[in-house]
Formats: C-alpha cells, sequence, structure tokens
C-alpha cells in the first residue's frame, strides 16, 4: 500500500500551546500567572492608627476615644471605626482646664470640659455624637470672679446609652437644687427625681437609679 509523501513539516510546540487553550484549556494555560497576582494590602486608616497609639476608653468596640497630653496641655478625641472623622471633643492649654470622657455608648460620648483663669471659672457637659460630629450641650456654668456663686448648670452622675438618650443628675448652682433628668435621643428633657442620686446607671431599654438606699427605675426615652 502506497503511503502519501508528507512535506516534511512539523507544528511548532508554541502553535501547538495555542492550539490548546483555544480547545478549553484557557485556565490551565493562564491560572498560574492570576493565582500569583496578590492585591495590595490596605493602608490603616487615621481612626486605627488612633486607637492602636493611645488607650481606648470608649466602651462600644465601633467607636475609638482617647485622651491625649497631659494636665497641662491635652485634647479629647474620638472617631468611629473603621475609617470615620477624627474629631476632637475637648481640648485644653494649661492646668487649669481640662477634660474627661464620663461615659460612652454606641457612637456617642459624654464629655466634660472645664476652664479656668484669674477672671473665671466654668464648665460644661456635652454629648456628642461621633459619627455625625453633632454637639449636645447639656449642662454648662460660669463663675466669675469676685461673684458670690456661679451660674448655670453643673452635673453628679450621667449615663448614656447606645440610642443617644441616657440621663444626668442636674445641678442648679445658683440655688443649690439637685434633679435627675433624662434626655432623649434629640436631647429633650424629663424629670425623674428631686434630689442628688447615690447611683446611675442606663441600659437599652431603662435607667437605673438609687436614692437614699432606695432603687428606682424609668423607660429610656426615645
Amino acid at each position: 500500500m502506497m503511503v502519501p509523501p508528507t512535506t516534511g513539516k512539523t507544528t511548532p510546540p508554541s502553535v501547538r500551546a495555542v492550539a490548546v487553550c483555544v480547545l478549553g484549556l484557557a485556565v490551565a494555560c493562564w491560572g498560574p500567572s492570576v493565582a500569583s497576582a496578590k492585591k495590595p494590602a490596605s493602608r490603616a486608616s487615621a481612626c486605627q492608627k488612633l486607637g492602636k497609639r493611645f488607650k481606648d476608653v470608649a466602651a462600644s468596640r465601633s467607636l475609638v476615644a482617647v485622651v491625649r497630653g497631659n494636665d497641662d496641655t491635652g485634647r479629647i478625641s474620638a472617631c468611629v471605626l473603621p475609617r470615620g472623622k477624627v474629631r476632637t471633643l475637648a481640648s485644653w492649654l494649661s492646668s487649669s482646664d481640662g477634660g474627661r470622657v464620663v461615659d460612652s455608648a454606641g457612637t456617642w460620648v459624654l464629655v466634660q470640659q472645664s476652664h479656668g483663669d484669674q477672671y473665671y471659672a466654668g464648665g460644661s457637659l456635652t454629648r456628642v455624637d461621633v459619627r455625625r460630629g453633632s454637639t449636645l450641650r447639656l449642662t454648662g456654668y460660669e463663675w466669675p470672679l469676685g461673684s458670690d456663686c456661679p451660674t448655670g448648670t453643673n452635673f453628679g452622675e450621667a449615663a448614656i446609652a447606645p440610642s443617644g438618650a441616657g440621663a444626668v443628675e442636674m445641678i442648679e448652682t445658683k440655688c443649690g437644687a439637685t434633679t435627675l433628668q433624662a434626655f432623649d435621643t434629640a436631647g429633650a428633657l424629663t424629670k425623674l427625681a428631686d434630689g442628688a442620686v447615690d447611683a446611675l446607671r442606663v441600659n437599652g431599654t431603662r435607667i437605673d437609679w438609687t436614692q437614699g438606699g432606695g432603687s428606682s427605675t424609668a423607660p429610656l426615652p426615645r
């Protein structure tokens, strides 16, 4: 039997490889190079760095709140993880001024700010929505040099819930009257009791306090 003569030419290996890919083995041909590619690691945000560099005093895992500096010069900063804006909640430039985190929950902070110099002393309690940057002054007083007593309101116990509602022991500095006031998410006040309280606590649904050896509770306003 006669065998047809061949041309003597062979298909180059590169052509055969391309043909294999065309026939459905593209994943096998290109897979190794794709698998070896790695996504660049995301950089830590300013909020994440703040929580690692300083002691975080926030009660909520979604919030970072730190006190920076010392008694002479410092500030309180807070932000919402993972990449929220770092906000300054209070700052001071002398030992006669100061600030502290009174309580925090969710993305809310109650912060105290105090001031003093040769002319007057004063202080305030402010609720801060760290996510949005909005503030609500709950109490504030001033005591000018030479006056008999301060004017405005000071505070004793204070607590806040994750909703932004809470309660504050409010002290009228001029007449000395003390009341326990609840505040809702909008900041409206409702009196709960007259007189000083011994302890105060809030949760997601109610306000608990002790006064004169007895315990009381009230619904947390919305």
